[in-house]
């Protein structure tokens, strides 16, 4: 081993939270989760290039670029709106070249459900669908976001947005430190576990669980061991102490860059605040926060105990509670309330968790089969959870589960 992997592991070779990172940092993925690796945006930033495109093609299709300046310097016919569009955006942001617009800028818009792309035949694609993408349009959501005039539901809908390109990463970190119990996460807590949330390493997948009792273990080592610790991983991902191409070599600098990259967006979002003077990710509480005040945020502690307690079940290592509608879809602090209760939440196990998660939580609606459980999304996605096996309930509250849920979808929030 390492001499320095070695020196990692004689800080405490004990913690379980040593023994994870020394295994991390060896491993190709030690990066781990991976967001908008082009672009740090703000709301602002993403309300200018919607208005200039609303004053350009209000909802209809804009024809784009299909290939890069450096083959083709010139716009062909159709393009004329696109070249205006790019110079525009330029001119209010100080940045936009034809180029990232489309190869970087519209993919995350596409994946906030702010805009469509489309293939030459005018066929609607998926966010994650290879080929030309000819045209683009604004989504429905993306106008409602444009046109809300209440900065609080502005705030709220580009929650939404976020969360649909980090694939409910942020609601995520939520769970986590609501159960942690301490109402923050350190930054190398987030660049050490909280990144590799659903990563797999030595045939493992990480759940949230997982990164819990991992960031526990940490929180009890000394300060002059944590210290230690980040000073030797740094030592141990430097570029140069490797051979071979990127996929095999470690960069501190660009691992934790990333990481600050996903708490620009987190901060963002209507739960979240950044102190930078003590590195710390706090639930955001107050006029701009989805919680008024400390007292609204032990309730959402207390619906989450009331799940347990309602369904007369104990917490299980593997499963992780679940909420069913999420919570990104509210548009008012009425509405997360609302979407934030004990009949909103289900029990279910860390894969099928995942496999929801990883569907940009779009496996909103519930049914029954006997006692078992399905969660499907409106394209005939379903994930199946077996009573007992992959969800944990008490059977007799499917008619209120199942009320809580229609009442919910049937409600103005918008899917």
């Amino acid at each position: 081993m390492d001499k320095v992997l070695q020196e990692i592991l004689q800080i405490d070779s004990s913690r379980e939270c040593i023994k994870f990172l020394v295994k991390r940092v060896q491993s190709d993925n030690y990066r781990g989760l991976q967001i908008s690796q082009h672009n740090r945006y703000t709301q602002k930033e993403i309300l200018v290039i919607l208005q200039e495109i609303y004053e350009l093609c209000s909802n209809t299709l804009l024809q784009i670029r299909t290939s890069d300046l450096s083959k083709r310097p010139y716009n062909i016919e159709g393009e004329e709106k696109y070249a205006e569009l790019t110079t525009k955006i330029s001119s209010k942001l100080g940045r936009c070249t034809q180029d990232s617009l489309r190869k970087n800028i519209f993919v995350d818009l596409h994946r906030m459900g702010l805009i469509d792309r489309f293939n030459a035949k005018k066929k609607q694609l998926n966010p994650f669908d290879n080929g030309t993408k000819k045209y683009i349009a604004l989504t429905d959501f993306g106008i409602e976001f444009l046109q809300s005039t209440d900065i609080f539901t502005q705030n709220l809908l580009f929650t939404r947005a976020l969360e649909n390109l980090m694939q409910g990463f942020g609601e995520e970190i939520l769970h986590i430190i609501l159960e942690l119990g301490s109402n923050y996460l350190t930054l190398y807590e987030v660049l050490f576990f909280v990144t590799f949330l659903y990563q797999k390493l030595d045939s493992k997948t990480y759940n949230r669980s997982d990164i819990i009792s991992l960031i526990r273990d940490y929180r009890t080592l000394s300060k002059f061991q944590k210290q230690a610790l980040i000073e030797k991983i740094k030592a141990y991902c430097e570029p140069k102490n490797f051979s071979g191409d990127k996929t095999q070599k470690r960069d501190f600098h660009n691992f934790l860059n990333e990481t600050q990259q996903i708490l620009s967006l987190l901060t963002q979002m209507a739960y979240f605040e950044y102190n930078k003077h003590d590195l710390k990710l706090y639930i955001r509480t107050g006029t701009y926060g989805i919680y008024e005040d400390n007292t609204k945020l032990k309730r959402s502690i207390k619906e989450k105990y009331l799940y347990f307690k309602k369904h007369n079940i104990t917490k299980e290592k593997g499963f992780e509670l679940h909420h069913i509608v999420p919570l990104c879809l509210a548009a008012s602090r009425a509405e997360f309330q609302i979407i934030d209760k004990w009949e909103n939440m289900v029990y279910i196990d860390a894969f099928s968790h995942a496999k929801i998660t990883q569907n940009n939580n779009a496996n909103m609606r519930l049914n029954f089969e006997n006692n078992d459980a399905n969660f499907s999304d409106f394209n005939d996605c379903i994930v199946h959870c077996e009573n007992n096996t992959n969800i944990k309930y008490d059977t007799e509250k499917q008619e209120l589960m199942l009320d809580y849920n229609k009442r919910i979808l049937d409600s103005k929030i918008s899917i």
